[in-house]
């Protein structure tokens, strides 16, 4: 029984420690000890140590020789990568929520698009960050899909660290809030080829977002593909047709 609880301890921390990280809580370049950082958080050891080595093999940290974990740098290619996955498995989530959402999961989906609209209206930017972590672990639930949570839970640390680094909250609310009102739309009328393209179309913009902005040489306007830990990459070559030079015609 001890066992279980142990193992229950190491997931919290380890979601914990993850949330952190997307919300820029830890930074890229800071040494994260176990003696300090247990102190920090108030836990023992043994659950840290079982966390910090879970999110290196989730990508997110990786182990320094001279002791300790840093947040791992990511490469634009990387994260282009990380959201297509994650397009692909949203969207199958949201085709089982159309498919096996019940009366009460509608209703929270429902009361989750108002509260979203009234925080993006009082510029509550972050209520509209946790809203919209809500949003999708509402849908989960309601896809039923262990496999498919487990999956994007362990995929969502690399993109939600960049977009909440490179895309403004605000900017992103608007657009999060009618892609989330089609999306519960599709999913109310049992449309699920409708609910699932609405969540792909809902992942790939926001990860064009960032991908636009990490192409820039200079991080667009505000500068803002500078973050430290991120490989920024060049935009694709394009013919004067205005393809890329990758592209068929």
């Amino acid at each position: 029984m001890a066992r279980l609880v142990k193992q229950s301890l190491g997931q919290e921390v380890t979601r914990m420690l993850k949330r952190m990280i997307i919300d820029g809580e830890l930074e890229p370049g800071q040494r994260l000890v176990e003696d300090r950082l247990a102190a920090e958080l108030g836990i023992s050891r043994t659950p840290l140590r079982e966390a910090l080595h879970r999110l290196e093999q989730e990508g997110l940290l990786q182990k320094r020789s001279a002791g300790g974990y840093v947040l791992r740098p990511f490469d634009a290619e990387e994260v282009e990568e990380a959201v297509q996955v994650r397009a692909l498995l949203e969207a199958r989530v949201a085709a089982l929520a159309a498919r096996r959402a019940g009366p009460e999961q509608v209703e929270a989906l429902r009361a989750n698009l108002t509260a979203f609209r009234e925080a993006a209206a009082k510029g509550d930017v972050v209520r509209l960050a946790e809203l919209n972590t809500e949003f999708h672990l509402l849908l989960r639930a309601a896809g039923g899909s262990l496999l498919l949570a487990r999956l994007l839970d362990e995929i969502e640390g690399v993109v939600e660290r960049i977009i909440r680094a490179l895309v403004p909250l605000r900017e992103a609310g608007e657009w999060s809030d009618e892609d989330h009102a089609r999306i519960v739309a599709a999913v109310v009328a049992g449309d699920a080829e409708g609910a699932a393209e609405a969540m792909r179309v809902h992942v790939l913009h926001g990860g064009e977002a960032v991908l636009d902005t990490l192409r820039q040489p200079d991080g667009g306007a505000d500068g803002a593909a500078s973050v430290p830990g991120v490989t920024p990459v060049a935009a694709p070559a394009r013919h004067p047709s205005g393809k890329a030079a990758s592209e068929k015609s």
